[in-house]
This record gives C-alpha cells, sequence and structure tokens, in this order.
C-alpha cells in the first residue's frame, strides 16, 4: 500500500520531511510514501479531517484546536520533527543584548502564513507582563511584502523564517536580533493523522517513523552543504550558500528533535500560547492528542 503523505506548505524549517524522501529513508524501511502538496497550510488536517485516508505534517496547534472543538476526535499528532520555533526576528540594526521587552515602541511585522509564530511571541510577551496589542504589529503581509518593506525601511524588526532571514542579512543588511528556537522546548511540526487510520495502517505507518527518526539522525551527522544539496530540489530559488547557511543556524539551535517522541513540555509551551492567544479555549491532555505507540526511550 502507498501512504499518501499531505505537504503542509514549503517550508525550509520542514527539512527532514523532504530530507525522508532526498536519502531514501522510506524505501529502507519498505514503505511506500507519495508526498502530495496542499493549497494551504492547514489543508492536509483538514482533507484528513474530511476523510482522506492519509498523513500530513503540520502543526499540534491544529490537532489542539480539532479537540477543543471536539473532544471526540480521531485526529491524533505523533513523530515530532519540528521540537523548537524555527523564526527569527530581524532587525535593521545590530542588537546583542535583545530582550522581549524591545519589541515595544518599534515597528514590527509578525508572519502571516501562520498563526503559531505569533500566538508563540505573543506569549512570551505576556510572560515579561507586556499586553501583546501594545505593540505597534503589522500581521496582515505575506512574508515576501514583509521582506520587500523591511528593504525599504518600513519595518524595524520583522519575523520570518530561514532563509528569508538569511536573505535580509546578506541583501538588506538585516542583523537576527533572536532566534525563537532559544526559548527552548516548543512542539511545532509533527505527523498527524486519524487514529482509526493508524489501527488500520499500522506497520506502514511504524515503517513512516523509523524512516523519520532515522532521517533525524542523519541530518545531525551530516555536513549542512550536504543537507542543503539533498534538499535542493524542493528550493530551487534559494542559493546553495542561503540554503546551508540557514540549516547550519538551524542545527546548531537544536530546531530538530532527535528523539521523535514528542516532548511534553514542548507541547506543553505550545499550548500556554494557544490558550493565552484565544486559539483554544481548554488545556487538551498530552495523551488526548498524542499517539505514542511507536515511540523508544533516548
Amino acid at each position: 500500500m502507498s501512504i499518501t503523505l499531505f505537504e503542509n506548505f514549503r517550508a525550509l524549517f520542514y527539512a527532514p520531511f523532504y530530507a525522508a524522501f532526498g536519502i531514501s529513508a522510506y524505501e529502507r524501511e519498505n514503505v511506500d510514501v507519495t508526498l502530495t502538496p496542499m493549497s494551504a497550510p492547514g489543508d492536509g488536517s483538514g482533507a484528513i479531517l474530511g476523510g482522506a485516508e492519509a498523513v500530513t505534517w503540520g502543526g499540534p496547534m491544529r490537532v489542539m484546536r480539532n479537540h477543543d472543538e471536539d473532544p471526540a476526535s480521531d485526529l491524533v499528532s505523533f513523530c515530532e520533527v519540528v521540537g523548537k520555533d524555527p523564526f527569527q526576528l530581524v532587525g535593521r540594526t545590530p542588537k546583542t543584548d535583545f530582550e522581549i521587552a524591545d519589541l515595544v515602541g518599534i515597528r514590527f511585522a509578525s508572519f502571516l502564513e501562520a498563526p503559531t509564530p505569533w500566538l508563540c511571541l505573543q506569549e512570551d510577551l505576556r510572560r515579561e507582563n507586556i499586553d501583546p496589542d501594545s505593540i505597534d504589529r503589522t500581521g496582515d503581509l505575506p512574508v515576501t511584502e514583509i521582506m520587500d518593506r523591511f528593504q525599504k525601511g518600513e519595518f524595524d524588526l520583522v519575523q520570518v523564517p530561514e532563509p528569508y532571514a538569511q536573505a535580509l542579512v546578506e541583501s538588506a543588511g538585516g542583523h537576527i536580533w533572536y532566534e525563537t528556537a532559544h526559548r527552548g522546548a516548543c512542539c511545532y511540526t509533527t505527523f498527524s493523522a486519524n487514529r482509526s487510520f493508524i489501527d488500520a495502517h499500522q506497520e506502514e505507518v511504524a515503517a513512516m517513523y523509523r524512516a523519520q527518526a532515522a532521517t533525524l539522525r542523519w541530518i545531525q551527522e551530516e555536513t549542512a552543504d550536504e543537507v542543503g544539496r539533498v534538499v535542493a530540489p524542493y528550493f530551487s530559488d534559494v542559493p546553495a550558500g542561503h540554503l546551508a547557511q540557514s540549516i547550519e543556524r538551524y542545527r546548531k539551535a537544536g530546531l530538530w528533535s532527535r528523539n521523535p517522541a514528542i516532548s511534553k513540555t514542548g507541547l506543553e509551551r505550545l499550548r500556554a500560547g494557544l490558550l493565552s492567544g484565544g486559539f483554544i479555549a481548554r488545556a487538551i491532555p498530552y495523551e488526548e492528542m498524542v499517539e505514542t505507540r511507536f515511540d523508544t526511550p533516548d
């Protein structure tokens, strides 16, 4: 049987998912996986909830919201791949002593295409007793327009993932003020599927899990140049140097999980931001939304 894997959207912090295909990790586990792009973030989980027999990757925030709306939901998360926040805060001037309070009184643009980056950052502000609504924030622009307006001097600080951050550093004189991965564990991206689908295809899904675990180990052991070379076909418009530098920055920050068992600490940190930001109304228990049958100890 071929397992359909929905691509949430194209992003470099998803590199381990692309690398699994590039290094033939699924073939070595004797599972046939077909990558199917979706038209918008969240469409994968939406399709699965609509009855699609597939696995998707994406943020557990969507699984949490589904369980918030329906505690009996069959949708679960498993196999953590991105275990920290992959976004960078890039400023116009150097700042080596950044503190969250520095967002007050400047022109800031946050990422539009997914809600998680701002939900996590607004939680950081709340923990410093700063009202997120007090920030001069523009939150309705796509990343390409954020990049353009930053270069024109219209923003003092922007929230972007790699390789956009590296591009701003190299071409627009930008300076990385804060790598939000340094916040610590924050469960950002996992596989998701209906538990009934996992029950029916346990052997194939277990093979997918093992393949992704092997890919995570490979990413830690290989050079950034080699990782960049393997995922380059998915990022044909990104210079090889930008890919390697961005991958190395992510790797140094510990972005990608070494053990794909979903971190309870990381899930709780994500959940706190979703609760304080009003994305969910109740604290979804770990056991309700996480499938652990494939996990192994460190």
